[in-house]
């Protein structure tokens, strides 16, 4: 994550080591995604997990740090997880500023008389 333009570390519950151990531990420090196998039937990666994440991204800059929110995962479906909805955040994000520019026309500008 690039933290030089975040806001991330502000939001940042000050409980959260205590949290993430608790996490890991529940999870007996293994990765929880879900993986499809060849045969068709789903189950967890099971690799070693260090890093916790959250399942659902915080709404309104809140994020919830409720244990049914939060899962064990290896870095390698962390990163996987986080370059998706950075991505989603910048197709939603071309989507507003592509909308803001068309409603900026002189066609959909209000003069006040």
């Amino acid at each position: 994550m690039r933290w030089k333009n975040s806001h991330r570390k502000e939001r940042f519950n000050p409980d959260w080591p205590r949290i993430r151990h608790e996490i890991l531990e529940r999870d007996r420090f293994a990765c929880q995604w879900p993986v499809t196998d060849e045969f068709g039937f789903t189950h967890i990666c099971a690799q070693p997990a260090n890093e916790v994440d959250h399942k659902v991204r915080a709404t309104n800059g809140v994020d919830d740090d409720s244990p049914e929110n939060l899962w064990a995962l290896c870095p390698y479906h962390h990163s996987q997880k986080t370059a998706q909805e950075s991505a989603e955040q910048r197709r939603m994000n071309r989507e507003r500023r592509k909308e803001r520019e068309w409603y900026s026309r002189p066609a959909y500008r209000r003069t006040v008389s």
